[in-house]
């Protein structure tokens, strides 16, 4: 369970009083991603507590043309790749080096920082999956190779960040590292972004959606392990029965082969026309496409953590949710579960909130209580706190050595 006293608590900060400083390892140009955004963020709201956090980008090696040949024929940019399991980085001189996502982790492998490591991990799934081949998102033995060293990696970091407990459980259940190396650290949101609004009729222009539909959004990759197929055919179900609802899912492709497979699904089911596939959505706009929404849909049979649900529930949308993973954990009450891949459940809670606009309402209220628990402040303070576990507190420098940072915490 997970602290929650009502008041605020101090937590070890910066502003004015201390000199820590954080580099932070992200991808670049990520911010369409949940990795992306939440590498983003936590270094706002670290900045805003105070601390001295820098961004770093993993750098590219000169690869030889063999090598870039090899990748490309695998169907790998190499650029791409590299920056996505990095080899290779800069680094400043800082008294954390924080990577934001498990697959940096590669870099502890072949070139580790001199400093203390911690390394969030969103989740550990590929390599839970891997032997699966439904539903790896292995495509090529790179990959394969490549993410088991970068699970090796976090083997090597001095903390582990898991973004919620479901994570953690899962790497010391398949990574076999001790639970007492890993914090818990939920992901926050935007409330300033991320509210209930009313979309202006030009964003249904800007995305060709045509006016007098009901729909539904699914924000998120192809990933085979989101069961988008599971998804499909509960909208053609649902159609059956109100005719009018049609599916916006939001995201670029990522997995360009499970996207051509849905769409051959979708032909198949005679719903093409009714699904939008919209791959880029600028960030102002993101939170427009939940309001355009009636209800939101996380189909996912494992997830890490869910950040399109939370702001799913942020905009005051009711959520259906496959009751798997860390959903049940970030969702609480404030959804509409069914078991994970039943296409029955499914369509029935979708045709039931639908069909019932008063228990929509109801659950998007919830969902906006329950969204309030989450903050990126949280998260940044939350995370200095992990800090302080392989930085001791007395070597931050400052006037006093300890920087107060106020957080709330949520009763749950």
């Amino acid at each position: 369970m997970r602290r929650a006293p009502s008041e605020s608590r101090s937590a070890p900060g910066a502003p004015g009083g201390c000199d820590l400083r954080v580099a932070l390892v992200a991808k670049p140009g990520n911010l369409h991603t949940g990795v992306g955004r939440y590498a983003e963020a936590l270094r706002s709201a670290l900045q805003r507590a105070g601390v001295r956090a820098v961004e770093v980008t993993p750098a590219v090696p000169l690869v030889p043309s063999p090598g870039q040949s090899a990748l490309r024929r695998l169907g790998l940019d190499p650029r791409a790749f590299l920056t996505t399991y990095p080899v290779w980085a800069h680094y400043p001189r800082a008294d954390v080096y924080h990577l934001t996502s498990q697959n940096l982790a590669s870099l502890l492998v072949f070139h580790p920082p001199t400093g203390r490591v911690v390394v969030t991990v969103h989740d550990v799934i590929p390599y839970m999956l891997r032997d699966q081949p439904r539903l790896t998102s292995y495509r090529t033995v790179v990959d394969r190779v490549f993410d088991r060293l970068a699970m090796a990696g976090l083997k090597r970091a001095h903390l582990l960040i898991a973004d919620s407990h479901d994570t953690k459980r899962c790497i010391v259940e398949y990574l076999g590292i001790a639970p007492e190396k890993i914090e818990v650290v939920w992901l926050g949101i935007d409330h300033a972004r991320f509210r209930p609004d009313s979309p202006p009729a030009a964003v249904r222009e800007r995305y060709r959606l045509p006016d007098g539909r009901r729909y539904l959004i699914y924000v998120g990759s192809e990933d085979p392990r989101k069961d988008l197929a599971t998804l499909l055919r509960a909208l053609a179900r649902v159609r059956d029965e109100l005719s009018n609802v049609e599916l916006i899912k939001v995201g670029r492709a990522h997995f360009t082969r499970e996207r051509s497979q849905l769409i051959e699904l979708a032909d198949r089911l005679g719903i093409r026309a009714a699904v939008h596939f919209v791959d880029d959505v600028a960030e102002d706009d993101l939170p427009l496409f939940y309001n355009l929404a009636d209800v939101a849909v996380m189909p996912s049979l494992y997830e890490g953590f869910g950040l399109p649900a939370l702001e799913a529930l942020a905009c005051g949308r009711p959520l259906v949710y496959a009751r798997a993973g860390s959903l049940p954990e970030v969702v609480g009450n404030a959804g509409s579960p069914y078991p994970p891949g039943d296409l029955d459940a499914l369509t029935r809670a979708l045709v039931d909130l639908l069909s019932h606009p008063e228990r929509g309402r109801a659950l998007g209220q919830a969902g906006r209580g329950r969204a309030g628990s989450f903050s990126w402040e949280r998260t940044a303070g939350e995370t200095i706190s992990a800090y302080a576990r392989v930085v001791p507190v007395s070597r931050w420098g400052g006037d006093s050595g300890v920087c107060p940072v106020k957080y709330e915490w949520s009763n749950e």
